[in-house]
């Protein structure tokens, strides 16, 4: 988690938002191939069909949005692609865990180990601002990542992350813009143009093609694979 977390936020000071959602829209694809070889999960064509579909709306609604296209942001993606790769693996490695623990077991056990390693960042100058100094829309914003993600999200998505494929589990990230910018539109009254829409339509497609496939595991062939990073 912690590096998940870092990778992101330091790529992110060195990217944009728009690349940075592009790039986690990578996610599913890089679980898909994680799970494949590790999990010996199957239907591996039909999934990567709705992946790629799920993608291509990614981008369109992004371009329609207007996708950055800075060429000074490389070092940044690079990071935010490390980033990606260990969310990926961190799925893959709690589908074990899973088999084990329950979803709220695991996810206090990463929370209370990732907030001890990030611990030596408190120690960086200027790393943790005066409290005083926080308004109240910035705490606003901590209580939601505390509750909304570490109480609500993480256990949610351990939870499916124990019933379902690992693939399938990921590909719904990509729903993510489309709720995004419907809630912007609830909220800042904003504008779409027929990319937004055909976007849309085409990550509801490639989620719900990627859910509908029947689970299959793929012939072991002898010992299961280790995890990356074991």
């Amino acid at each position: 988690m912690p590096v998940n977390q870092g990778f992101f936020l330091f790529g992110l000071t060195q990217s944009t938002a728009s690349h940075a959602a592009l790039l986690y829209a990578l996610t599913p694809a890089v679980v898909f191939l994680l799970a494949r070889r590790y999990l010996k999960e199957g239907n591996a064509k039909e999934k990567l069909i709705g992946i790629v579909v799920a993608f291509t709306g990614v981008a369109l609604i992004l371009l329609d949005r207007g996708l950055a296209r800075e060429t000074g942001v490389l070092r940044g993606d690079l990071l935010m692609l490390i980033a990606v790769f260990s969310w990926a693996v961190y799925t893959i490695s709690s589908k074990e865990l899973l088999r084990r623990y329950d979803p709220m077991t695991l996810t206090t056990w990463v929370l209370v180990s990732g907030t001890v390693m990030c611990l030596p960042a408190a120690l960086i100058p200027h790393a943790i601002p005066p409290l005083r100094s926080l308004t109240l829309p910035v705490w606003a914003g901590i209580f939601y990542l505390a509750v909304g993600t570490s109480v609500i999200a993480y256990p949610l998505w351990l939870y499916a992350l124990r019933h379902l494929e690992a693939s399938k589990v990921a590909i719904t990230t990509n729903a993510q813009p489309v709720l995004t910018s419907f809630l912007s539109w609830i909220l800042f009254r904003e504008r779409f143009g027929p990319a937004f829409f055909v976007g849309a339509a085409l990550i509801l497609f490639g989620v719900s093609w990627v859910e509908t496939r029947k689970g299959g595991v793929l012939p072991m062939g002898g010992q299961k694979q280790p995890l990356p990073g074991s």
